[in-house]
């Protein structure tokens, strides 16, 4: 819904699946497809193909990683070198056991 799209490449994802097509008709696509609603405790599971977004979700996703790429490469390596630091840390205690002997306190 945020990214105002619908389907992989857009409502054909809906309106030309047959599964689609026998659990509905082939002129609706699902909530997620529709336009906000201004009533939305009584906003329907389906609407009207024409009140939908028509732009498939598949280039919308993947512009929006693009565009944020550098953000995700850097949570990434984040949380990358922390677990690499946890590792070291474990390794050194295990050292230090090894070579004093475990002390109950």
């Amino acid at each position: 819904e945020t990214l105002e799209c619908c389907g992989l490449e857009g409502q054909d994802s809906y309106t030309n699946n047959t599964k689609w097509i026998a659990a509905h008709d082939k002129t609706t696509v699902p909530a997620s497809c529709c336009k906000k609603s201004e009533d939305a405790e009584n906003a329907a599971k389906t609407c009207n193909a024409a009140d939908g977004f028509t732009d498939g979700c598949y280039d919308k996703v993947y512009n929006t990683l693009a565009d944020n790429a550098g953000l995700v490469i850097g949570i990434t390596l984040g949380f990358i070198v922390i677990q690499i630091i946890g590792v070291c840390l474990g390794c050194v205690f295990c050292q230090r056991i090894a070579r004093d002997g475990y002390k109950e306190v």
